[in-house]
Order: C-alpha cells, then sequence, then structure tokens
C-alpha cells in the first residue's frame, strides 16, 4: 500500500472517530438537558399543586373554624349544608393533588382525604365531625408544606393515627350489623363485644 494511501486512510478514520465522539458529546448534552427541563417542569407543576391544594385547605380550615356550636350540634344522620361548602374544598384538593409528582405526598395527601369521607366515624353530632375534618385538613397543610419547603415529610400524625383505628373499628361494626341484619343466624355473638360508641378521640 501506498505511503500516501495509507496516511489518508488514517486520517479518515481519526475523522470518522472524531466526528462520532463530537456526536456522542452533543447527544449527550441535547439528553442531560432534556433531563433537566423535565424536572424543572415536573418541579413547577408540583409547586403550582401544592399551592393550590394549600389554598384550598387553608380556605377550608378558616371555614371549618366559623361555625359556631348551635350550627353543628345536630346528629350526623342529618346532613348539614356546611358539608357540601367542605366537600367542595376537599374535591379541588383531590384535583390539585392528581398533579403532584411526588408519589409519597400524593399517597398521605390522598390517605388523610380517604379518611374526611369517613366522617360518620367521627361521633354522633356534627360537633365531632367538625373537630374530624379541621384535624385533618391540618395533617394535609402540614404535609404540603413540608413538600414545598424540599423538607422531609412529617410522619403520620397521632390523630391521623387514631382516626385510622377508629375508622377501621367503626367500618366493621357496620359490616357486623349488615350481617345481622340479612342473616342473623349466622353472626357470632362474640364479635358482638366491642359495642363502644365511635369518638373522634
Amino acid at each position: 500500500m501506498q505511503p500516501e494511501v495509507f496516511s489518508g486512510l488514517i486520517g479518515f478514520g481519526g475523522a470518522i472517530v472524531g466526528g462520532a465522539a463530537s456526536f456522542g458529546g452533543v447527544w449527550l448534552t441535547l439528553s442531560h438537558q432534556r433531563k433537566q427541563a423535565r424536572e424543572t417542569r415536573l418541579l413547577e407543576i408540583g409547586q403550582a399543586a401544592a399551592d393550590k391544594a394549600l389554598t384550598e385547605l387553608i380556605a377550608l380550615g378558616e371555614f371549618l373554624g366559623s361555625l359556631r356550636d348551635n350550627e353543628v350540634v345536630a346528629e350526623t344522620d342529618e346532613r348539614l349544608p356546611y358539608l357540601a361548602t367542605a366537600v367542595r374544598h376537599l374535591k379541588n384538593v383531590e384535583l390539585a393533588v392528581t398533579r403532584l409528582p411526588d408519589q409519597d405526598v400524593r399517597d398521605r395527601v390522598n390517605g388523610a382525604l380517604n379518611l374526611t369521607r369517613r366522617y360518620r366515624a367521627a361521633g354522633p353530632r356534627h360537633f365531632f365531625v367538625v373537630r374530624w375534618l379541621r384535624e385533618l385538613t391540618q395533617d394535609m397543610i402540614e404535609v404540603l408544606s413540608a413538600y414545598v419547603r424540599h423538607d422531609t415529610l412529617p410522619p403520620r400524625s397521632e390523630d391521623v393515627l387514631r382516626k385510622q383505628d377508629i375508622v377501621a373499628r367503626y367500618e366493621e361494626r357496620q359490616r357486623r350489623h349488615l350481617e345481622h341484619l340479612y342473616d342473623p343466624a349466622n353472626v357470632d355473638p362474640r364479635e358482638g363485644d366491642d359495642t363502644s360508641p365511635p369518638s373522634a378521640n
């Protein structure tokens, strides 16, 4: 092979290697930029969603705090007008939270939202329901505030853990009651030992 041809092949090969390296560098840079842009966009979406949810929760907390005893002394079998306002705020929170990119935050808030729907377990009167909703509202505010600050999420509060237990016992009593209505002969009488009424605390 002529030296000129050999030198040309070496130069051509070097150009190919250099071009590939340059292309690879450009591709890596673009990929990194796309990843950064996506993370920035998700952060913006999460911030906006958390702000919306916090606005609704703060408004709900203020509304619940404005209710007087004479508005909530009825038994929980009666659906009072304030519940429609509370449900509207909570629905807006639920919609906002669906846009949060952080799964842990979504799970925590949705868990509290699920407990708000079980408000009948709070007690026999709406006074207990209002307190139940206010405590859950405060828990959600603390979780979302930590997310906005980029802090570690606070542990589940004693209020929330207690409510989970109350709901579990309340729903078990409801289940036994329905079983007794439909098939009283098949109900184990020992299951009726826990007859204590539900309480918010």
